[in-house]
């Protein structure tokens, strides 16, 4: 595997020493009018970004200068980032499902003079906002045309740009990325705050090469060989930053990128054949989805021969890793107890043994949903459910789960493809620290107690754009970026998931939700006295709600309804579950400014008020840790329906 020789840390020194080690390989692959795949080699990447850079360059841009980029995936969104930070300048990406609210918000707050806009379609979205800004140009990607929107500013495509970049000489661009440092700002990724204005994480470009050759190095030390040769699919939004991470590490190490969409996966997944590919816990979700549907259809012969074939292999991985001791351990040292089961465990992998041969062939070729020559798999922007993580271990495809936060450019650990275990999101990669503070503001050392995460390493932000106080909330003077994710280590010295000490929830598609604007919304209603919404790591976030009895008398008296709320279990009533699920449908809703993935997909009715010193704390607060312990049942519950 080559390796890019960076004289410094910078996007620029990366975007040449890509051209010159791979040249003519391919880069990126994209769908053209046929929609058959074209490649863009390494050539002319490189040449097609420093176009861009030209033309920038000729529009008076400065060091520094602030330029938003309204796009999705695409093989064009890299080449703009890149051209954006090759002469010093920072980005500030967004997507074009952006609401009008953000994407004004974040233009204005960035002070962005320049906006690249994917397409017409994106452009007439937003012009509604865009005209309230003071924009000096807006560059539409591709060679589309626009002479039907009015706006106070110049609207030009990359035709145009091609133009001005044949106005500036190679040495002046060359000038200006060679004067770029590594503590220079390369982007401001805008991420959700309690507050409910997004918050401008600046990522230098030192954070994020660092970040880039520590995971390539962990790729390395663990059994990852991935370079010249490999492919993946690129079908997540680019401004995340785990995405963004993955596609900049491809073009770092010589895999080409064939771009698709969530819709179209299933299908380009046989055309591009992927031999690496990172996505988020949904997408494995419906993978493993995919799966069950595909072997529950079949005859009856064979649907059974395949659920013991899976049962076979499922439970042998389990008595595997009981055995060998790979299940996360919470405690050191063993207990005669779990010396005792291991042992039992070996015994019993020879109850597995006889079929496992067959298993592992047949089930082998499940696999070739995902295209055939799949080798390495990753997950991020949430946790894996713990069925589809050991499924897919015991089919023999191990989903390498990694951890992190766009404050820290998306990764601060990984599992070790040459160790592997479920249940953890692995270890610190290298150049990076993680300690574990308790309550007490003392360091968690042992295994099974839990601690709030702190990151320590110079992936870490630089902090929150215009935000001083908010960056000292969070980030040290000695650089520890706190979290707010409550870890525990496990004896085996991997790193658990145990919970989040702050509020967001982060869903298994990798969208961030504030529980907090969705919880007050729904208290508005004159029937739901209190509401707690829940959904970490999963596809939709539900609700637990406790019941107005007042005026929920009141309305049963209205309508003529005979109900005894004192003999009825609420959650089990059809008149009671209706009108509490009409009202989450009324106030949480486009109408109230609330987008898709903020909807609440199932309630669940509480029987019994919060007390203070269980659920609430003394000043009425809820504890969501402890509510979610305590409900975690019902909370399931909602996910089975």
């Amino acid at each position: 595997m080559k390796v890019p020789n960076l004289k410094q840390l910078t996007l620029y020194h990366l975007l040449q020493e890509g051209r010159r080690l791979y040249g003519s390989l391919p880069a990126q692959s994209y769908k053209n009018q046929k929609k058959e795949y074209q490649n863009i080699s390494y050539d002319d990447f490189v040449a097609n970004s420093e176009f861009i850079s030209k033309a920038l360059i000729h529009l008076d841009t400065n060091a520094g200068d602030r330029i938003g980029i309204i796009a999705d995936v695409g093989h064009q969104w890299l080449q703009v980032s890149m051209a954006i930070t090759s002469i010093g300048c920072v980005d500030v990406p967004r997507g074009t499902d952006a609401t009008l609210d953000d994407i004004s918000y974040i233009l204005t707050h960035a002070k962005c003079k320049i906006v690249f806009v994917e397409n017409e379609k994106a452009l007439k979205k937003f012009l509604p906002e865009l005209q309230k800004l003071n924009l000096q140009t807006i560059i539409l990607f591709g060679e589309t045309k626009v002479d039907s929107v009015s706006i106070n500013c110049q609207i030009i495509n990359f035709n145009d740009l091609r133009t001005f970049a044949a106005k500036i000489e190679d040495r002046t661009y060359h000038e200006i990325g060679e004067e770029i440092q590594e503590e220079d700002l390369a982007t401001i990724i805008y991420t959700s705050g309690t507050t409910g204005k997004p918050k401008g994480v600046m990522l230098t470009h030192g954070s994020i090469l660092f970040e880039i050759r520590a995971l390539v190095a962990e790729f390395r030390k663990t059994g990852v060989t991935v370079g010249e040769g490999d492919v993946t699919l690129g079908f997540l939004p680019p401004w995340h930053s785990g995405e963004r991470i993955f596609e900049t590490i491809c073009f770092y190490s010589g895999i080409k990128i064939a771009f698709t969409s969530v819709q179209e996966l299933g299908k380009d997944l046989a055309k591009a054949k992927p031999t690496i590919l990172f996505t988020v816990p949904r997408v494995w979700e419906s993978f493993y989805d995919k799966i069950k549907d595909t072997i529950q259809k079949s005859s009856a012969f064979k649907k059974y021969f395949l659920k013991l074939l899976v049962w076979n292999s499922v439970n042998f991985s389990i008595t595997y890793d009981k055995a060998f001791d790979r299940v996360p351990r919470l405690n050191s040292p063993k207990t005669t107890k779990q010396i005792l089961t291991q042992f039992i465990n070996l015994i019993l992998l020879l109850i597995y043994l006889p079929i496992l041969p067959i298993s592992k062939l047949i089930l082998s070729k499940i696999l070739s949903v995902l295209g055939g020559k799949l080798r390495y798999a990753f997950a991020g922007a949430g946790a894996l459910q713990a069925e589809v993580d050991r499924f897919m271990y015991a089919i023999g495809m191990p989903i390498l789960e990694v951890y992190g936060m766009t404050e820290n450019s998306g990764v601060s650990t990984i599992r070790h493809f040459n160790d592997f275990s479920v249940g953890n999101v692995g270890k610190p990669i290298e150049g990076v620290t993680i300690k574990l503070i308790d309550e007490l503001g003392k360091e968690v050392t042992e295994p099974g107690i839990k601690g709030v995460a702190l990151h320590h390493g110079l992936h870490n932000m630089k902090g929150y754009y215009l935000e001083e106080e908010k960056t000292k909330a969070v980030l040290t003077d000695d650089r520890w970026l706190n979290s707010g994710d409550l870890l525990v280590w496990t004896a085996q010295g991997n790193l658990k998931f145990a919970g989040r000490a702050k509020d967001t929830i982060v869903l298994s598609g990798g969208e961030n939700v504030e529980p907090e604007p969705i919880e007050i919304c729904l208290k508005q209603s004159e029937y739901i006295d209190q509401a707690v919404v829940v959904g970490q790591d999963k596809k939709t976030l539900t609700a637990l709600v406790l019941l107005n009895l007042e005026k929920l008398e009141n309305y049963l008296k209205e309508h003529s309804i005979d109900l005894d709320l004192k003999h009825v279990v609420y959650n089990e009533s059809d008149v009671i579950q209706k009108l509490i699920r009409d009202e989450v449908k009324h106030f949480i809703s486009d109408k109230n400014g609330f987008k898709s993935f903020e909807r609440i997909s199932n309630v669940y009715i509480l029987q019994n008020p919060f007390v203070v010193h269980d659920e609430l704390t003394q000043t009425q607060k809820v504890k969501r840790n402890r509510v979610q312990e305590k409900y975690r049942e019902e909370i399931e519950s909602m996910y089975r329906k």
